[in-house]
């Protein structure tokens, strides 16, 4: 018999809750392969979309991570967090540029077609965008949808990191300070290009407009 949707999300979260449970009993060490969605389904008497939406959202809280073609493994515990002082927009920008070229590049070979569904999904947010906070609410989920198409934690991890000074007021200025109608309309056309390039599978030209992309956000910001 079919789930209705209420049942299903329902079952997701009751299978969340009990996965959550296993990790946290150690039932499988860090870096230890899970058993694979069937079987999962199996043990757990659940649908394998079932267990497949549990699933996601244990990678989106950085409990485990997946690999096309390799599985599904624990994640390793989190760092202790340490107080450091706080990241530069500048810093950031620069970081940008070395780490996300090769996000996309790497999301272009993982990601599956939900991962797209996402990117394009946030493109039209941005497309509809009016007011400046809510282009960057759409632009920070594109480049994020970017990140978790690589499956990756550690690289979702270190570009959430990086997203944060996107919610300081500092970055708020400098982004108000240099955007313009045209600055904008360059800025979709890179948006829009990126997610041709995944779409298409070609990494170099996505890493291409990625890295001019970040060069293009740099220069209007600090001029460099």
């Amino acid at each position: 018999m079919d789930q209705t949707p209420l049942e299903f999300l329902a079952g997701a979260e009751a299978l969340q809750a009990a996965l959550e449970r296993d990790l946290s009993a150690n039932r499988w060490a860090p870096g230890e392969k899970l058993p694979t969605e069937r079987e999962l389904g199996a043990r757990y008497g659940m649908a394998r979309n079932t267990v497949r939406r549990a699933l996601d959202a244990l990678e989106t809280r950085g409990l485990i991570h997946r690999h096309v073609g390799r599985g599904t493994f624990r994640a390793a515990p989190a760092a202790p967090v340490v107080e450091e002082a706080p990241l530069s927009p500048s810093d950031v920008v620069e970081c940008r540029l070395i780490l996300e070229p090769e996000t996309i590049s790497l999301a272009i070979a993982r990601a599956t077609p939900a991962d797209i569904a996402r990117m394009e999904e946030c493109l039209r947010g941005t497309d509809e965008a009016g007011e400046l906070a809510a282009f960057e609410h759409w632009d920070a989920a594109l480049h994020d949808a970017f990140a978790l198409g690589t499956h990756n934690g550690a690289v979702i991890a270190i570009s959430r990191s990086l997203a944060r000074v996107r919610e300081r007021t500092d970055w708020g200025q400098l982004k108000a300070r240099g955007q313009t109608v045209e600055r904008r309309a360059v800025l979709q056309d890179q948006h829009h290009a990126m997610v041709a390039a995944v779409r298409a599978r070609d990494r170099a030209e996505a890493r291409r407009v990625m890295r001019e992309h970040i060069l293009f956000i740099q220069g209007y910001m600090f001029g460099d």
